[in-house]
């Protein structure tokens, strides 16, 4: 069962993402550090800051749905959690659809005086259908 934390945290995962459809930048910036970051994974990675994703959201790079997977990971720790889930993503940047399956994995903070949550990291990177990789990794799971 998800605890009260990780309810709150996915609550805030679903408005920031709604805020993004919508391109509402005014609470994009309410919900996004100003040290947020932003990696997107590939064989040459991307890094964009807070300003350009707050700025190309609804523009250069549109978000027009979103659906999260089954499988949430959420874990709060001290004044910190992470969330983690595959999400697919109906996008474009610039007109390119990139629409798919990706990973996206988040940290969130307590900051300031008022002690709101923040989102401060994500990765996100695209899912390949190969399983060689994850199945690699699986093996070596201990716990198994």
């Amino acid at each position: 069962m998800a605890s009260e934390g990780n309810m709150r945290i996915e609550a805030l995962e679903h408005q920031l993402m709604r805020a993004w459809l919508e391109g509402d930048r005014k609470m994009m910036k309410k919900l996004l550090s100003s040290r947020f970051r932003l990696v997107v994974g590939g064989k040459a990675p991307v890094l964009l800051d807070r300003k350009s994703l707050v700025e190309a959201a609804g523009t250069g790079w549109r978000l027009h749905g979103y659906r999260f997977g089954n499988s949430v990971y959420s874990r709060k720790i001290v004044q910190s959690a992470l969330f983690a889930v595959e999400v697919e993503l109906k996008i474009e940047i610039d007109g390119v659809d990139l629409s798919g399956s990706w990973w996206m994995a988040d940290y969130w903070r307590r900051s300031g005086i008022a002690q709101r949550w923040q989102l401060t990291d994500r990765q996100l990177a695209r899912l390949d259908d190969g399983t060689r990789f994850p199945d690699a990794v699986r093996a070596l799971q201990l716990w198994r």
